[in-house]
């Protein structure tokens, strides 16, 4: 009986000290500038993962793209399109799912191809589909 309740009081002083445990930030830490390393950490956005098929022509509007690109600096690139929708992913009839990939934007170009945008949060470019026999009307 002694050795549960030794081992209850070790077991709870470890679990309040782990919680306890944040380090207080000191005057020398906050006099100290941030690195370039740390700087460009914060400021460079996370890799966006997408597909680029076939391959854009040189000069054509496509070839101004990258994937990871935001809906903004895509239409003042290459202008507004032709057409546009909108639909929704298998991930939306997921419960309580609330992630930037539940819906896509599609953008056509007439003679160019098709674009595909995520519409949650930042809405990024994650697939060009290089198409030059695309009719939008």
């Amino acid at each position: 009986m002694k050795y549960k309740h030794l081992l209850l009081i070790v077991l709870s002083a470890t679990l309040a000290s782990a919680c306890a445990s944040k380090q207080a930030k000191t005057d020398t830490d906050a006099s100290t500038p941030p690195t370039k390393a740390a700087a460009a950490k914060k400021e460079a956005p996370a890799a966006v993962e997408g597909q680029i098929i076939g391959k854009p022509a040189p000069g054509s509007k496509f070839s101004k793209l990258k994937i990871g690109m935001t809906l903004i600096q895509v239409e003042k690139a290459i202008g507004r399109p032709t057409k546009q929708w909108q639909h929704p992913t298998g991930k939306a009839s997921i419960p309580f799912y609330f992630g930037p990939d539940r819906w896509v934007i599609r953008y056509s170009y007439k003679g160019e191809g098709v674009l595909t945008l995520n519409s949650g949060g930042d809405q990024l470019l994650t697939r060009i589909e290089v198409n030059k026999a695309e009719k939008s009307e």
